[in-house]
């Protein structure tokens, strides 16, 4: 009995070595999206099923319906979109002689040179975008969308919302795909080991907002904090266009402003950049 049990053992033993050398300790197949993505180039959230809006709520009708109607809501109020361009670091906000309900910042970081390849931009550091007075545009109650890149942002951006009167209330997560140009990223961060896919925009609240009291000013839990987009390219500043919806959906404040966005213009919000 006792040779049967220890036969038993070196076998288990064996197999549990073959598994660990397999990378995995389980006995059924895994994929290995990572080693998959060493060899052609594709990231593994390209495989991440229902990203769009328009398949991600078909198992929830009527959220599916909510959205549908929110959506044609702001279709029909929305008023043209507005530009005014100047430069950012010199204009005072105070002359706009208005309050915004949301305030969304794309400052063009340093980062984005050595990540993006981007060349033909003059870049921001973190010490010019606290600078930005954006206390004296924002409401009493209102809200900031800040994207802060991946890296050193996370930190200095939660210093510009405290530095503007807002608090950090939400993280939202941008992962990049490249289904349409699968392949590894020309640019690499110095003595980095890991190549970044992702980007990170904070949400800061400024003033009191419950959500079981102001109904007429947000609508919480109708997306998630996660954006799941393809990669606009190399060399492009571009952000993923549903950080617009995200906006639309939770808050419904109708006076919306936009600092240095590239090139795209959202109808009911005001932009201003270079």
């Amino acid at each position: 009995m006792s040779e049967k049990l220890k036969e038993m053992r070196e076998k288990s033993q064996r197999r549990r070595q073959l598994l660990a050398q397999q990378g995995t300790q389980s006995a059924n197949p895994h994929n290995d999206y990572c080693q998959h993505f060493v060899d052609t180039g594709q990231r593994p959230q390209n495989f991440i099923r229902d990203v769009g809006l328009e398949d991600r709520f078909e198992e929830y009708p009527k959220l599916r319906e909510l959205i549908k109607l929110k959506d044609e809501l702001i279709e029909e109020t929305a008023t043209p979109p507005m530009y005014l361009k100047t430069d950012l670091l010199s204009f005072e906000l105070r002359q706009l002689r208005s309050e915004f309900d949301v305030i969304l910042v794309e400052p063009p970081l340093e980062e984005y040179q050595r990540t993006l390849g981007v060349t033909n931009e003059r870049f921001w550091n973190w010490d010019e975008i606290m600078g930005l007075q954006l206390d004296q545009v924002a409401a009493h109650r209102s809200f900031v969308f800040l994207w802060c890149g991946s890296s050193d942002g996370l930190d200095k951006g939660r210093q510009c919302l405290r530095k503007w009167g807002f608090r950090r209330c939400e993280d939202i997560c941008w992962i990049k795909t490249n289904i349409k140009n699968p392949g590894h990223n020309k640019n690499l961060e110095t003595k980095a080991i890991f190549q970044r896919t992702k980007e990170h925009c904070l949400m800061g609240i400024k003033g009191t907002v419950r959500r079981s009291v102001d109904g007429d000013f947000i609508h919480a839990n109708v997306d998630i904090d996660l954006i799941i987009a393809e990669d606009p390219g190399y060399g492009s500043l571009e952000k993923a266009k549903e950080i617009f919806h995200i906006i639309e959906h939770f808050c419904l404040g109708r006076r919306s402003y936009e600092m240095h966005g590239a090139g795209f213009r959202k109808q009911g919000g005001s932009d201003m950049g270079d």
